[in-house]
């Protein structure tokens, strides 16, 4: 029993010394309360502008300091956050932002529309705020273009007469996009008439901020816009950005600006009138103006000229309408070189050649105003049209054996033509496809269209004759812009004869490009042709030498030839042309047996 109690006894000190020694080392601590912002699960953010109203993001907190009920929720563009601003509060423990809110939050922190600009963010509770996250965000565009130049006070008069000058310069600025910018927007401009809510917009496309337009281009534009000639009008503009995009093009439109514009009319008037001294059949009144008709887009016709001025007028007996010399020199017109200006206080033409007749053109395609040998017999732009197409019973699609309709008149084209229910065309050149005219084509300049003609709708807009297939009288009228059909007028052997040789300036002697003299009533052929001193022959048959007939053979079977004609003794007793080369109506008259030149 002893030997136990002083273990006992030893035992006992033993587990006081080591008691004392485990207070003296071991110090039993709990973790300081924080109050910390968990770190986001995505730190990109792609706002999506389809999806608005969609979360942005989501943080979540823990607040062991229990600092308050109610949190601010802090946005920083740098980490130190210098310049912060509060975008949110809750009494919670995480905040929820949509799209929308955390977009415009974004553009206003500095951050460029498109691009990734990093934001960092933090919750701040009285004086404790928490440690703070940090996304990666790409906002979109929300403020529209915004047009800087003109204003609504711009007034415009467009003016003809400096048709390349610049007339209107447009500029904007995009306020979301820096200068450096990745993002490819694609700017376009639209113009309306006021007030019709860019229903039948036209829009320019452009490089860039900026867009301008010269006097003529503008002028088209406006009234395309709806804009009226001569009077003053108001035209609303605004600039469309697009940015192209997966999920569906996003599109902002700036406000509108309105101008005010008055266009100049483009319209040709059907005729031009020549008054002046230089005119020697006219004078300075209006009694006999030469009158000058419009055929295609020229104006012509013979005119009496002297060594003094005069001036075109678009309209009889209005001095207020007259083109002089520098208005038709600034247009771009090429004039003839014994045309200048008078230089007589209205700037009038002056005649500077030798007085006589002339035939004078106003081309205002090509812009050219030319004199040339007056023109005896009927005036028209070409001395015949080429129909070509399966309703051209003797044509088809191919240039084998086109029809010829003559010119007849002043800017008058006619002829028996034999027609079926099918499709063609007319062409002023032959064997040229490039020059063919459609239905659209005379329709919207105006022409009246016989109803036995519609608009074959074929690819190629090409006319379509609907009528009884048979042979009519077809009349191609430019000057009154009338196209009709009636009956058959001619009774001839052929429907035309053809003219090859040198002394027929536009065939010489081949067959490529022979003279068609059609005929134009019972047993006559008759039509313009450009003559020169050499021999030439006729031909009953295109591409068929077989089928020509020389002078003797006439002089045999009794006709009295002209005496401007006479036998070539060239071997093959061809006709000769003895005038002064020019243009003449050449006419074969099978009936009363003549062959004239006038």
């Amino acid at each position: 029993m002893k030997i136990n109690k002083i273990t006992t006894l030893i035992l006992s000190l033993f587990l006081v010394f080591t008691a004392c020694d485990t207070d003296d080392g071991l110090v039993l601590t709990e973790p300081d309360a924080s109050f910390k912002l968990l770190e986001p699960t995505a730190s990109n953010i792609n706002l999506n502008y389809n999806l608005p109203n969609n979360p942005a993001f989501t943080i979540v907190w823990e607040d062991q300091l229990s600092s308050g009920d109610s949190y601010m929720i802090e946005l920083s563009s740098d980490s130190e956050f210098d310049s912060s601003t509060v975008i949110g509060s809750s009494t919670t423990d995480s905040f929820t932002m949509s799209v929308a809110e955390f977009n415009n939050i974004v553009l206003g922190a500095g951050g460029d529309a498109f691009e990734p600009f990093a934001v960092y963010i933090r919750v701040t509770a009285g004086a404790n705020s928490s440690n703070s996250v940090s996304f990666s965000v790409s906002s979109y565009s929300e403020a529209p273009p915004v047009i800087t130049s003109p204003d609504n006070t711009f007034e415009l008069v467009l003016l003809e007469t400096t048709p390349e000058e610049e007339a209107i310069a447009i500029s904007w600025d995009d306020p979301d996009f820096g200068a450096n910018s990745s993002v490819t927007v694609n700017y376009e401009v639209q113009f309306a008439q006021a007030g019709t809510d860019f229903a039948s917009a036209i829009t320019e496309s452009t490089d860039g901020m900026s867009f301008s337009s010269s006097h003529e281009a503008f002028n088209e534009l406006v009234l395309n816009a709806g804009l009226t000639a001569e009077e003053a009008g108001s035209l609303d503009i605004r600039v469309k950005a697009t940015i192209e995009m997966t999920a569906g093009n996003m599109e902002r439109f700036s406000d509108v600006v309105t101008i005010t514009a008055t266009p100049f009319s483009v319209e040709l008037a059907p005729i031009l009138y020549v008054v002046g001294a230089g005119a020697v059949d006219a004078g300075w009144d209006w009694t006999t103006p030469v009158e000058l008709p419009l055929q295609g887009n020229t104006y012509s016709g013979n005119i009496n000229l002297i060594n003094d001025a005069f001036r075109f007028f678009t309209v009889a007996s209005d001095w207020d309408s007259g083109l002089n010399y520098p208005y038709y020199e600034a247009v771009g017109y090429t004039i003839d070189t014994e045309l200048v200006n008078a230089m007589d206080g209205d700037s009038n033409f002056q005649f500077t050649g030798t007085p006589g007749q002339y035939f004078i053109q106003i081309n205002t395609a090509d812009k050219t105003i030319t004199l040339g040998p007056p023109v005896v017999g009927p005036n028209c732009n070409f001395d015949q049209l080429w129909l070509v197409g399966a309703g051209i019973v003797d044509a088809g699609w191919a240039w084998d054996t086109p029809v010829a309709l003559p010119c007849t008149g002043n800017g008058t084209y006619s002829g028996n033509v034999a027609l079926t229910n099918d499709a063609f065309r007319f062409f002023s050149v032959n064997n040229d496809w490039d020059t063919g005219t459609n239905y659209p084509t005379y329709e919207g300049n105006g022409y009246t269209i016989d109803s036995n003609f519609n608009n074959a709708m074929d690819g190629d807009s090409n006319f379509y004759f609907n009528g009884t297939p048979g042979t009519y009288f077809l009349t191609v009228d430019d000057i009154n812009k009338t196209i009709t059909l009636g009956p058959e007028e001619l009774e001839c052997e052929f429907e035309q004869l053809w003219l090859v040789g040198a002394g027929v300036v536009d065939a010489g002697w081949a067959w490529d490009t022979p003279v068609a003299l059609p005929c134009t009533g019972a047993g006559i052929y008759s039509g313009q042709v450009a003559l020169t001193n050499d021999a030439f022959r006729f031909f009953s048959v295109n591409s068929d030498w077989d089928s020509g007939t020389n002078y003797p053979t006439y002089e045999g079977n009794g006709y009295t030839i002209d005496s401007d004609l006479i036998n070539a003794m060239d071997g093959d007793s061809n006709f000769y042309f003895d005038g002064t080369p020019g243009t003449y109506t050449l006419t074969v008259d099978t009936g009363n047996l003549t062959i004239t030149v006038e």
